[in-house]
C-alpha cells in the first residue's frame, strides 16, 4: 500500500497562503514588493560588488534565494537576500584563494554558496537549530559592531578611488589613509558627493528611496559625462542579464576542503540571523514555527544561489518587519524577485554605466547599522562585565578577521556559560517566623545557626559540583557553633550528573561524620530517583531524608 502523499500545501505552504487571497491582499503583496526592491536594487549591486565580484552578483543572489524560499517557507513575512555580512564573508573567504581571477572567484563563490546550504541542511536533519543560542546578545553586539567597521574601512579605498593592493579591510583603510595623495580626483567627487547625498535624503527625505534616487543620479552623470572613457571605475557588463548556472568545475577538492570550515562559520551566521526573523513572525501566525524547516529552507535557497552563481543569502530582520507590517503572503518575495529578474534583463546597459564608487557609498552609508552605540551605552551601564565580552569580541574581529572573529565569538559566548554554570548563584537562607518565606542571608549572621539552610540555583554536574561541595563542607567547618543539620533547598536543581551524584554522597558521608546530616528539601522526582539508586560512597545519598518544603525540613530537624 502507497504511503500518503503530504498535501501540496505542506510541501509548499505559499499555495495555502493564497486560498484566501483577495485583490487587497494582493495590492498590499505589491506595494511591499514595490518598496523593497527600490531598496533592494541599489544595496544588491552594492554587496555583490562588497563580496568582490561582478556587481550583479548581489542581484543574481536576491533574485535566486527569494524565489526558493518563498516557496519552502511556512512564514508569511520572512524575507531572505543578498546582506552585507554574508558578502563581506564571502569576500573575506574567497578573494584571496582566487588569486585575482574574477572567473575563479565566482566559481569559488559558487561552490560557497553551495556548501553553505549543505550546512543548513544537515543542521536541518539533526535538529541543530537550538546551538544558534549559544551566542549570547553581547557577543552579537561586538561581532556585528566589527563587521560593521570592517566594511566600513574596507570602502575608503574604493570610495576615492585608491588602489589598495592588501585584501584585510584595516590594512586597505591604514594604506587609504596614508597614501591619500594617490585619490583620483573624479572617482573622490562621485564617491564622496553620492555618500553626502546618501545621507541627506536619508535624514531629510526619509520617504525617498536614497540609495536608487542616488543610482539613478550617478548613471545619468556617467552616461551624460561619458566618466568610463575619463578613467572612472563602473560596474561594467553584466554578464547578459539573466544567470546562468556556475562553472564548478574551476573548483578543486582542495578548493572544497579550504572552504568547508568558513562555510560552517557563514551558515551559523545565516542561520542565527534567520533564526531570529523567524521569532519576529510567530505570534503573526499563531503557532509555533518549526525552526528545522526554516533552516532548511534557507539551505535550499543558498544551495539555488549557488548554482547560479550567488553569495550564500541571507534572511533580513529588517525587511521581514517591513513585510509584517503590510505584506500578506511570499507573494511578495516572488514579486520582488520578478522586479530584480526584469531590471537585469531590460536594465544591463544602464547598471553598466553605475561607478563602482558611489556603490562603496552605499555600503559605507549603511555600514553604521550594525554598529549599535546604543546597545554598548546601555549594556556598559547596566551589565558591565558582559560590555567586556562584547568589546573583546569587536576588537576579535578587528584583530583577525571576520571569520576567525566569529571563532572569537563563539568561544566567549561558551566561556561565559561555563563561566556560570561553573559558578552558579548561592545563598544561606534563613527562617524568621512562622509564616514568612525564607529569605537569603546577606548580612549578619543566622537566627538559628545550629541549622544552616543552603541554596543552590543551577543544576549539579561536573563543572561546578566539586565546588559546591567544599563549599557546602566549609560553610559547616568553620561555622561557630558547630551546626547539627544541614538543609539544601534543591528547588532549582533539575539534573544530577555522575560526578556531580560522586560529590553529594562524598558530602552526605563527610557531614555525617561531623555530625551534621544532609537532608533535601523541595528535590525534584528525577533527581531523587538518582540520589536513591547512587551507589557511590556506600551509597551515602540513598537514604538521605527529603521533605516537600523548607520549612517542614526545617521544622522537623529542629524538633529532632
Amino acid at each position: 500500500m502507497d504511503a500518503p502523499r503530504a498535501p501540496m500545501a505542506d510541501v509548499i505552504p505559499l499555495l495555502g497562503q493564497l486560498r484566501q487571497y483577495s485583490a487587497r491582499s494582493a495590492r498590499a503583496d505589491v506595494v511591499i514588493a514595490l518598496s523593497m526592491a527600490v531598496t533592494l536594487l541599489p544595496t544588491g549591486l552594492a554587496y555583490g560588488a562588497l563580496a568582490g565580484l561582478n556587481p550583479a552578483v548581489g542581484l543574481y543572489t536576491a533574485m535566486g534565494s527569494a524565489i526558493v524560499f518563498a516557496l519552502l517557507t511556512a512564514t508569511r513575512f520572512v524575507a531572505v537576500g543578498a546582506s552585507s555580512t554574508m558578502a563581506l564573508l564571502t569576500f573575506t573567504t574567497v578573494q584571496d584563494r582566487a588569486g585575482g581571477d574574477p572567473g575563479r572567484a565566482a566559481a569559488l563563490t559558487a561552490a560557497l554558496s553551495i556548501l553553505v546550504g549543505l550546512w543548513c541542511l544537515l543542521g536541518a536533519v539533526l535538529r541543530l537549530q537550538g546551538i544558534a543560542e549559544f551566542l549570547s546578545s553581547p557577543v552579537m553586539l561586538g561581532y556585528l559592531a566589527g563587521v560593521g567597521i570592517q566594511m566600513l574601512a574596507g570602502q575608503v579605498g574604493p570610495l576615492l578611488g585608491i588602489p589598495t593592493p592588501h585584501p584585510d579591510p584595516i590594512a586597505k583603510l591604514w594604506y587609504a589613509l596614508t597614501h591619500v595623495q594617490k585619490a583620483q580626483p573624479l572617482t573622490a567627487m562621485m564617491g564622496v558627493g553620492a555618500l553626502i547625498a546618501l545621507v541627506l535624503l536619508k535624514r531629510l527625505l526619509s520617504r525617498v528611496p536614497a540609495g536608487l534616487a542616488v543610482c539613478l543620479a550617478a548613471i545619468a552623470i556617467s552616461a551624460a559625462a561619458g566618466l568610463a572613457d575619463r578613467g572612472l571605475a563602473v560596474v561594467g557588463t553584466v554578464s547578459g542579464g539573466l544567470p546562468t548556472p556556475a562553472g564548478l568545475p574551476r573548483v578543486s577538492w582542495d578548493d572544497l576542503s579550504a572552504l568547508v570550515i568558513p562555510a560552517l562559520g557563514m551558515a551559523f551566521i545565516a542561520s542565527i540571523e534567520t533564526v531570529s526573523a523567524v521569532r519576529q513572525t510567530e505570534a503573526d501566525v499563531g503557532r509555533r514555527i518549526a525552526l528545522y524547516r526554516e533552516t532548511a529552507s534557507l539551505g535550499a535557497a543558498s544551495i539555488a544561489t549557488g548554482a547560479l552563481g550567488g553569495f550564500p543569502p541571507m534572511a533580513s530582520t529588517s525587511r521581514t518587519m517591513a513585510a509584517r507590517a503590510g505584506a500578506h503572503s511570499q507573494l511578495f518575495q516572488l514579486i520582488t524577485a520578478g522586479i530584480v529578474m526584469f531590471v537585469l534583463v531590460s536594465g544591463g546597459p544602464l547598471i553598466a554605466l553605475l561607478p563602482m564608487a558611489v556603490l562603496a557609498a552605499i555600503v559605507m552609508a549603511g555600514a553604521p547599522k550594525l554598529i549599535d552605540v546604543t546597545g554598548f551605552q546601555r549594556l556598559w551601564h547596566g551589565w558591565r562585565a558582559e560590555s567586556v565580552f562584547a568589546l573583546v569580541t569587536l576588537a576579535g574581529v578587528l584583530a583577525f578577521g571576520v571569520l576567525r572573529g566569529l571563532i572569537v565569538a563563539a568561544l566567549l559566548s561558551v566561556g561565559q556559560l561555563l563561566r556560570r554554570t561553573a559558578r552558579p548563584h548561592d545563598a544561606l537562607l534563613a527562617i524568621d517566623g512562622d509564616n514568612q518565606d525564607p529569605r537569603e542571608i546577606t548580612e549578619g549572621t543566622s537566627p538559628h545557626p545550629e541549622i544552616l539552610i543552603y541554596r543552590i540555583d543551577a543544576p549539579l554536574f561536573f563543572a561546578n559540583a566539586r565546588r559546591i561541595k567544599q563549599r557546602m563542607l566549609n560553610l559547616v567547618t568553620t561555622a561557630e557553633p558547630r551546626p547539627r543539620c544541614m538543609i539544601m533547598d534543591a528547588e532549582a536543581v533539575f539534573y544530577v550528573d555522575a560526578t556531580a551524584a560522586d560529590a553529594l554522597a562524598e558530602l552526605a558521608a563527610r557531614l555525617q561524620a561531623l555530625d551534621c546530616p544532609l537532608v533535601l528539601a523541595r528535590a525534584h522526582g528525577s533527581v531523587l530517583s538518582v540520589l536513591r539508586a547512587n551507589p557511590y560512597h556506600d551509597g551515602a545519598t540513598q537514604q538521605l531524608r527529603a521533605f516537600a518544603t523548607v520549612r517542614e525540613a526545617f521544622i522537623t530537624m529542629r524538633q529532632t
